[in-house]
């Protein structure tokens, strides 16, 4: 009796024991066993629902040292507890967008060389502690040069919208601007794309070790937005990457854009291009960026050229230098130290680019994804993906009247950057020329009195998104169709009724050069008094209450909520099941777009169904007619030669300089002609003089 007295209690303590921990939402530590070695996370409880968490989990070798500007080396095996508890160091960033980001803004501080980091997120169940999920792994944006795993993650929005749908969410660091998208040729084969073998690296050891976290190998989504879903759009039909994922999600990017894969001519992020930099042969336009350095509060350093303090001493030999030889004279001598230079360098070469190396990437992109395509996707864009653009970002004055010469010199600009790279083959000027007329006479030509300057700048905006994110889309859409594959499209057309705020953070003299916040409301997201969605935006419904790179929505309504809710279903959904709409959504079911029923889901509240292709007729536009011209062009015996070394602002500028060469030969005819003319007067005057006249008195003798 005496031994049940104790007993009974111990035995209640030990029934009652998890009961208190969930009422006290307590968080325990969890060890596991992964290729490399034990590994130590943590589990919550939030809500209702428990999630597993482990941060900064060394997915490769640190690529510094000799690995530096090399493919990614397998994580050697750790002999000691890694502790998975804290997100680890952001790779070095060329620009600023995510460095006062809400969520990562502090560990932006810890930015290194040493930074293949991988998080994961999974749900776990304390009653079947082995149980599989499916999973998505998250590619962030930044166009290449930016960003980092944890930027924009709210680790309680992706308990609500992931791990509480039994998705596990894995986010992957990966090597940006120089470090990961430098090129050479290494004797006849070409090297570069290091950002996207880290992410392959990742996806190879999410194969072998995410079991043991909860994650089910053989249902692995990767999504990606912008330059993320650019490289996604690369990873989904790369022949290096069979059976290391299953389904793919693309939000506003795709491989087959011009800003995404290099195509033609010397790549600007090439080991030779960068060293006349480094080197100091080819200046930096500082006109362009001083003016951001200081806005920015970034120091302008002048001690040597380029923003540099020193040059490496290997680039100060006379002698010329292969690409190799560079790349092992930047492998140890240069200094990527100053934030300043860097983002000096990506300013002037303007955002990464992958390249075509026969490998990873055999060929550019919609030749690639028509012999490759093989798994399901999501794919779509914003409603009007570069609303938020402002004037100043077309170098127009909110001021003063909008002249033709300043809209064609916008739109030629657009139209040669796009071109430059994106054929397969060198275009001709006047097919330049003729699809930049056919352009403005699109997005811009209206009468005089209607060129306003927000019509000029909404015609831009227009263009931008038409050329770079909606045709590209709809590009990726036909192939897979081609191949059977299903596809699902969309446009993203939601808009908050809640004002959207910017915050920025700048150093101004009149504040001692302190940093201040500076939050401003959007105003020019609104086209007639329309709201528009714009790049980015889904973002914040997505991983946030509403927030995305410094833009947040105040407040988040419960309109806001239910759109983020549907969101969060149709992705998983997708996930789990390879569809969006299992079951309809409120009635709305999401079908794929077929060469039968070519049809989209615009994404709003409610939610319904477009007939045609994305954005029609732009996409007619651009992958149709533009199409054609771009073949006839082809055809021609090329006339004009332009260096491969140029900028767009040169190639422009260059162009100019032809006009003018070919408008000065009228002028030099006309001259010619007043001359002849005035010859053929004074000859006939001559003859007509008196003094002209024949001598009679002459005696010929014979």
């Amino acid at each position: 009796m005496i031994y049940l007295l104790f007993i009974i209690p111990l035995l209640l303590i030990t029934i009652l024991m998890p009961v208190g921990i969930v009422g006290q939402n307590l968080e325990k530590s969890r060890s596991v066993w992964v290729e490399q070695g034990l590994l130590l996370g943590k589990i919550y409880k939030l809500a209702d629902n428990y999630i597993q968490i482990f941060r900064g989990i060394p997915y490769a070798e640190a690529p510094i040292g000799p690995l530096r500007f090399k493919r990614p080396v397998k994580r050697a095996r750790w002999h000691q507890e890694h502790a998975a508890l804290d997100y680890g160091a952001p790779c070095l960033q060329f620009m600023e967008f995510h460095k006062h980001d809400k969520f990562a803004g502090s560990n932006m501080q810890n930015e290194s060389e040493d930074c293949l980091f991988l998080n994961v997120f999974t749900p776990f169940d304390p009653e079947e502690e082995s149980k599989l999920h499916p999973i998505i792994v998250w590619i962030h944006g930044g166009s290449f040069l930016a960003g980092s795993g944890d930027t924009g993650i709210d680790m309680e929005v992706i308990t609500k919208h992931f791990t509480s749908n039994g998705v596990a969410l894995i986010t992957v660091n990966y090597r940006l601007g120089l470090l990961g998208f430098l090129n050479y040729k290494n004797n006849e084969h070409v090297e570069g794309n290091f950002g996207i073998w880290d992410l392959v690296m990742a996806l190879e050891w999410i194969q072998t070790n995410v079991k043991q976290l909860n994650g089910d190998p053989s249902k692995v989504t990767i999504m990606g937005e912008s330059a993320g879903a650019a490289a996604v759009s690369v990873l989904a039909v790369s022949p290096r990457t069979k059976d290391l994922l299953h389904r793919a999600i693309m939000l506003s990017g795709s491989s087959t854009a011009g800003w995404a894969i290099h195509r033609f001519g010397q790549p600007a992020w090439s080991v030779n291009n960068i060293a006349a930099y480094i080197g100091c042969e080819k200046e930096l336009d500082k006109q362009t960026i001083e003016p951001l350095l200081k806005a920015s509060g970034l120091a302008i350093i002048s001690k040597e050229c380029n923003m540099q303090e020193k040059i490496p001493e290997c680039l100060t030999n006379s002698a010329e230098m292969s690409g190799m030889e560079l790349v092992e004279c930047f492998r140890n001598e240069l200094n990527l130290s100053s934030f300043s230079f860097r983002y000096a360098i990506a300013t002037e070469l303007g955002v990464s680019k992958m390249i075509v190396d026969d490998e990873l990437i055999p060929q550019s992109g919609a030749e690639l994804i028509s012999k490759n395509a093989r798994v399901p996707i999501i794919i779509g864009v914003a409603q009007h993906e570069w609303a938020h653009k402002r004037a100043q970002d077309y170098g127009l004055n909110e001021f003063k009247d909008v002249s033709i010469k300043d809209c064609n010199s916008n739109i030629r600009k657009i139209i040669n950057e796009h071109y430059h790279t994106s054929c397969a083959k060198k275009l001709h000027n006047s097919t330049l020329e003729l699809i930049a007329n056919a352009s403005f006479l699109r997005y811009i030509d209206t009468p005089e009195k209607n060129r306003t300057l927000m019509r000029v700048v909404y015609g831009l905006q227009d263009l931008e998104a038409d050329i770079e994110f909606v045709a590209p889309a709809q590009r990726e859409i036909d192939s897979y169709v081609e191949n059977g594959i299903a596809v699902y499209a969309y446009s993203f057309s939601y808009f908050p009724k809640s004002p959207i705020y910017e915050e920025d953070q700048k150093k101004y003299t009149i504040f001692g050069h302190e940093t201040v916040k500076v939050k401003r409301k959007e105003l020019q997201i609104r086209r007639n008094g329309r709201p528009r969605a714009f790049h980015g935006l889904d973002h914040a419904y997505i991983f946030t209450n509403g927030y995305s790179n410094n833009l947040y929505i105040e407040p988040f309504s419960k309109r806001d909520q239910q759109m983020a809710k549907m969101l969060a279903t149709m992705i998983t959904n997708f996930a789990k099941y390879g569809e969006p709409t299992p079951t309809n959504w409120n009635g709305f079911k999401w079908t794929p777009f077929t060469n039968e029923s070519a049809q989209y889901a615009i994404l709003d509240l409610p939610p319904r169904k477009a007939i045609g292709s994305l954005h029609w007729p732009v996409t007619n536009f651009w992958n149709k007619e533009t199409a054609l011209l771009e073949k006839l062009s082809l055809r021609e015996k090329p006339v004009q030669t332009l260096s491969e070394e140029l900028t767009a602002d040169e190639r422009l500028q260059l162009a100019a300089y032809r006009h003018a060469w070919w408008a000065l030969w009228p002028l030099v005819g006309m001259i010619a002609l007043v001359i002849w003319i005035s010859v053929i007067c004074m000859v006939v005057t001559r003859c007509h003089s008196p003094r002209a006249k024949q001598y009679n008195n002459i005696v010929v003798n014979r």
